[in-house]
């Protein structure tokens, strides 16, 4: 049985993608113009020539697969859910934009249900496998009552049905197996509006494969030997990679996710964050900081706006400090032999400078106007840094800067190269 409860944290993530950004209300611009990822469309809507597309797939390469080998899949989407909201008028119910009973706000929005199709698929194929998958149209009402009681409104949510097929395609490929994997959304549509059009399409469309005996290659790292084989495998508007690292194998797995997003292999959702917020490639501590300077007014208006989007504000305003701290940039592993960041030293005019060396500093490059404000300010060494092609970089932070004490203390630097300083220590 492959167990997929390890890999919904990162599939959840690419799940909700975009769904909702920063303020997180209705009325922001960007929240007007949803859902940008893995949108698979009615076949009559792509037709149109838009751009968008009808179908997804992927291309993996299985290895050391077993004559009885079985692949488990879960296609995992979004269903668009039309929420309108309606004021009691006597006898009928009239359509409105936002309805406020007491201290609270509802708005009509179109929200959005995850669903799941599991497809169990036993190797080597004869054929190609088709599963053919139908939700049906769904229609709930929820009243809303005053304090009082009295029946002010309801809420009235609508799903159209949405049909589709999964299909599974596996051939022999140098001593290996390919597999590919298409998804397709068969839904009827008539129109152009795209609004519309997204409560009949698959959103965040993304696949979890697994395999019971057998590992997946990477297509990012693959072993040497494997390189060419890999060469002929298309993906379009999926990538597969690989999920559930072990020390044992960095070059493949018996689990991988089909994303529209193209990720590195082995992703995961660091274990410092609160929860979603919809943006995985963002700071959690920014985001957060950006909820707390909210006005009421658009706390309001995000509460209201989605379940999803009153959880965030709720959690950013019940974050205490110290959690909020812990969001604030984490080395979360370095082996005992590797110095820590910052540790290092430079000779620079024959003075050895690292961390605590007082130095001046003279700007050179002009990157932006803070060079212009600090140019012949004495400061004080934070850290000796190298970036990747082995630049080493001083941070420090200037002496008579009212805040130094506080940039020290939250881990805040500027940083130069080492020509931008002179050392204000003896010459050894």
């Amino acid at each position: 049985m492959i167990a997929f409860d390890e890999a919904r944290s990162v599939a959840d993530a690419v799940l909700y993608e975009g769904y909702l950004l920063y303020p997180y209300t209705a009325s922001a611009t960007k929240n007007h113009m949803r859902w940008q990822f893995g949108v698979v469309v009615p076949r009559a809507y792509a037709a149109l020539g838009n751009g968008e597309s009808a179908s997804v797939f992927s291309e993996l390469l299985l290895r050391d697969a077993t004559p009885a080998a079985r692949l488990s899949l879960r296609l995992r989407f979004l269903r668009v859910q039309q929420r309108s909201v309606e004021r009691s008028g006597g006898d009928a119910f009239v359509p409105v934009d936002a309805l406020r009973i007491g201290d609270d706000d509802y708005l009509s929005w179109d929200e959005a249900v995850a669903e799941e199709i599991p497809v169990e698929i036993d190797l080597p194929l004869a054929s190609d496998t088709i599963v053919q998958f139908s939700l049906p149209e769904a229609r709930t009402v929820e009243p809303i009552h005053d304090a009082s009681g009295t029946l002010r409104g309801r809420i009235v949510r609508h799903r159209d049905e949405v049909y589709g097929n999964v299909t599974i395609a596996s051939e022999p490929a140098d001593g290996l197996r390919r597999i590919r994997v298409t998804v397709e959304n068969d839904s009827s549509f008539a129109g152009r509006d795209r609004s519309s059009m997204l409560r009949k399409a698959l959103v965040s469309t993304h696949v979890l494969i697994g395999v019971e005996s057998g590992a997946f290659m990477s297509l990012i790292d693959p072993p040497d030997e494997a390189s060419a084989s890999l060469l002929p495998c298309e993906n379009e508007h999926l990538w597969p990679v690989l999920l559930q690292h072990t020390e044992a194998d960095a070059h493949s797995s018996p689990l991988v996710l089909c994303s529209p997003i193209i990720l590195y292999d082995f992703p995961e959702v660091a274990a410092q964050s609160r929860g979603d917020m919809f943006d995985a490639t963002e700071i959690d501590e920014l985001l957060n900081l950006s909820v707390l300077s909210l006005s009421d007014r658009e706390k309001r208006e995000a509460r209201a706006t989605d379940p999803a989007a009153r959880a965030i504000v709720d959690r950013a305003e019940q974050l205490a400090a110290g959690g909020l701290m812990s969001l604030h940039g984490t080395i979360r592993s370095f082996d005992d032999e590797q110095p820590s960041p910052g540790s290092g030293h430079v000779v620079v005019e024959g003075v050895p400078i690292e961390r605590g060396s007082a130095v001046r500093l003279h700007p050179r490059r002009r990157a932006d106007v803070w060079d212009m404000f600090v140019d012949g300010k004495d400061a004080h060494v934070q850290g000796v840094y190298e970036d990747m092609d082995g630049v080493a970089y001083i941070a420090v932070t200037v002496d008579d800067d009212p805040a130094s004490e506080l940039h020290e203390w939250y881990g805040r630097s500027l940083f130069f190269y080492c020509d931008e300083i002179e050392p204000l220590e003896a010459r050894t």
